[in-house]
């Protein structure tokens, strides 16, 4: 086992932000720049919730300059390169990735094909499978069965949704597009014909969870064991486990421990391969910093322990916190000025009018609210955003009105 390697909290956070192509932001171009970022990162979280656009397009607007979201949906339904598939949760990852999932695609497939909670959609399976490859691409809306029934995955469902996922869940389907939120799916040999023939079974369930956490430390950049959150989506793990798999790939070599200076009680990994780009973040990037609005489930937040260890900033998403318990909105994020969240901002976008608004503003105790550089990069990043939504202007809300430096940012964004 390597020594361990001692950093402080700004060269983690500057290795942290720069592995996830954050420092600066929106440096990445194109469908190839969204590619590129997912397959360095290995996935991106998906979630339908639609305020100022899905999760995986609040992550992508980060990174990749003039980003809309045809480049995503061109990379996952016409070039087939992207897939929708369960590894943070749902989540969108490489095509190529896709055989290294057999061994978790088949666990869910016994677990959802036994489970005598699903018996009513089991018994629609193989019928549905059946019409798919008959039909061609198809929804639950083709299947008149309105069978209701409750899963944990989906709470209460039609039957016939609940099949379409099992089949979507065991590797028989892919989602071959979309409209709206709603899914339509053939079946992945068509859709994938060659990582259809190309499966890559682990050899034994440890075996699997040793690549997943490896996996997991990619997608982030830091990881530890202590902590849950980040490790969703994996099968069949519980904290023992993980640990024990961060155990033996520290003795194989393939995790390096991590110390943060003022960080107790918390050891960090990281892939080898990550050690030269740790290094360098010892050092503050050149250039003026940037700044981001920061989705919800970005892979930067998928730690929020993490997240407070090294920003100090406590983020809780909101979206399932009922409002008069909710501390600050329904659907905030985060917003990063270099190498610090330094504020937090509940945005809306009336799709009517096309305005992007700022229902409130709240700066992090100690931040300079009247540093012009910061309120210049701030400028730049909403003007960027409502581009990014295909508003025509930004308003602020009431509450936050009464930002002097808040109102500049906003009125130069307006003329960017």
């Amino acid at each position: 086992m390597s020594e361990r390697i001692v950093v402080d909290k700004a060269q983690a956070r500057r290795f942290l932000l720069g592995h996830q192509h954050l420092l600066p932001p929106r440096k990445l171009s194109g469908k190839q720049g969204v590619l590129d970022f997912i397959r360095k990162l290995n996935c991106i979280q998906y979630d339908p919730i639609n305020v100022v656009g899905q999760n995986p397009h609040l992550v992508l607007q980060s990174r990749v300059r003039s980003y809309k979201p045809a480049m995503l949906n061109a990379l996952l339904y016409a070039d087939r390169a992207l897939v929708d598939g369960f590894d943070k949760q749902m989540a969108i990852y490489p095509a190529e990735d896709w055989p290294d999932f057999a061994y978790h695609r088949s666990h869910m497939a016994k677990t959802y094909m036994e489970a005598s909670s699903t018996a009513p959609a089991v018994k629609l399976v193989e019928a549905i499978r059946q019409a798919i490859e008959q039909r061609g691409p198809l929804s639950s809306l083709e299947f008149e069965d309105k069978t209701k029934m409750d899963w944990w995955l989906t709470g209460s469902a039609r039957a016939a949704r609940i099949a379409m996922d099992i089949l979507f869940y065991s590797g028989a389907t892919l989602v071959h597009h979309r409209v709206g939120t709603r899914r339509y799916f053939d079946l992945s040999h068509r859709l994938l014909p060659a990582a259809h023939s190309q499966l890559r079974q682990h050899a034994s369930h440890e075996d699997y969870l040793e690549w997943h956490v490896l996996r997991r430390a990619g997608g982030i950049g830091l990881l530890h064991d202590k902590t849950t959150a980040e490790y969703g989506g994996l099968v069949g793990w519980a904290a023992g486990k993980v640990k024990a798999a961060v155990t033996r790939l520290l003795h194989k070599g393939h995790l390096l421990p991590v110390e943060v200076q003022g960080v107790s009680r918390r050891v960090f990994y990281i892939r080898p391969a990550d050690l030269p780009a740790l290094e360098a973040a010892a050092k503050p990037p050149k250039g003026k910093p940037g700044a981001a609005l920061i989705a919800p489930l970005d892979n930067l937040m998928w730690n929020r322990d993490l997240v407070r260890s090294l920003f100090d900033f406590d983020y809780t998403w909101e979206v399932y916190v009922p409002e008069p318990k909710r501390k600050y909105g329904y659907y905030v994020l985060p917003v990063l000025y270099g190498d610090r969240l330094v504020a937090r901002m509940d945005p809306e976008f009336e799709r009517s009018s096309k305005a992007f608004g700022i229902k409130n503003w709240w700066w992090q105790e100690g931040v300079d609210q009247k540093d012009e550089a910061m309120l210049s990069a701030i400028a730049e990043c909403l003007a960027a955003f409502g581009k990014y939504l295909g508003a025509n202007q930004i308003r602020l809300g009431d509450n936050a009105r009464v930002d002097a430096g808040l109102k500049r940012a906003i009125a130069a964004a307006n003329k960017g």
